[in-house]
């Protein structure tokens, strides 16, 4: 009796083929894997955004900066408190030399959308950080680098942030950080600015919805070309500009004022900031 011939994968279709069937299987398995993703997050998570009417009008800021002044190379405002920011970038961190350099405050990356295929990321040094920042008593906040291009995705950012920081002591906002990606083209490139509004917003709707303080991070020409004003600044904000005083007339929270300092205990160049009614907020 002749025996039956086993079927060979490899034999029928060639070496290559075998691999391409392989990479084709692996592809639908990745494929499944993002479905039941999705309809998991569609069930637990909540994706409902309520866009933000828009104020009336704008609120300027009553800061006095004839009263700014620099001391010890960073500056000073009454009841403001002097920080920084920080990601995996700046490395290691002696974090007891920074506090002991004046830093009163800090805000970590907590993570991260990547620019091209647009999957989260966690900052690498975050819980080192994190734990380092609270070891010396110094108040944390988070924000999260944004790259979404819709408001799902941004609320998808918020649901990792909350997820990440469960059970930890955030003392300060989450802050919703979209940026341009100056060295590369990036998926958000092509978004308006009321889609970059409704982003900002939809992240900050579902921090606020989950008992946290939201906030915005922004310079000048996005808050004049790429955000809605009268829509965000219904959330605080965080202003960057790398002048000697900051140029928006209008209501901010926290002051980036500079992008390049020494700072002891950290190996890289650090963002420095203004928070102000830092103190009183601290007490209420």
């Amino acid at each position: 009796m002749r025996k039956k011939k086993r079927f060979n994968l490899q034999r029928w279709l060639g070496k290559e083929g075998a691999v391409v069937y392989l990479l084709l299987g692996g592809l639908l398995v990745m494929l499944l894997f993002f479905f039941i993703q999705n309809v998991f997050n569609s069930i637990y998570y909540n994706f409902d955004f309520d866009p933000e009417e828009p104020l009336e009008e704008l609120t300027e800021h009553t800061y006095d900066f004839s009263l700014l002044r620099e001391e010890n190379g960073h500056y000073v405002y009454p009841d403001a408190a002097y920080g920084i920011d920080v990601s995996s970038h700046q490395g290691e961190i002696d974090w007891q030399k920074v506090k002991d350099s004046g830093v009163e405050f800090v805000f970590l990356r907590i993570g991260y959308r990547g620019y091209e295929q647009g999957l989260l990321n966690a900052d690498t040094a975050f819980e080192e950080y994190y734990n380092g920042a609270r070891e010396v008593g110094l108040p944390v906040g988070v924000y999260f680098f944004s790259q979404a291009i819709d408001e799902r995705e941004a609320m998808e950012e918020a649901y990792y942030v909350l997820e990440h920081i469960r059970g930890k002591q955030i003392d300060l906002p989450i802050v919703y950080d979209l940026e341009d990606i100056d060295y590369a083209e990036s998926r958000i490139d092509a978004i308006d600015a009321e889609q970059r509004t409704n982003n900002a917003l939809a992240f900050c709707q579902k921090i606020e919805e989950n008992g946290r303080t939201p906030m915005i991070y922004t310079n000048l020409s996005w808050s004049e070309s790429y955000y809605d004003l009268y829509r965000i600044m219904n959330y605080p904000l965080w202003f960057a500009q790398y002048n000697n005083l900051p140029g928006l007339d209008y209501e901010f929270v926290i002051w980036q004022y500079s992008d390049h300092a020494e700072i002891d205990g950290i190996e890289e160049l650090v963002d420095t900031n203004l928070y102000f009614n830092f103190h009183k907020q601290q007490e209420d």
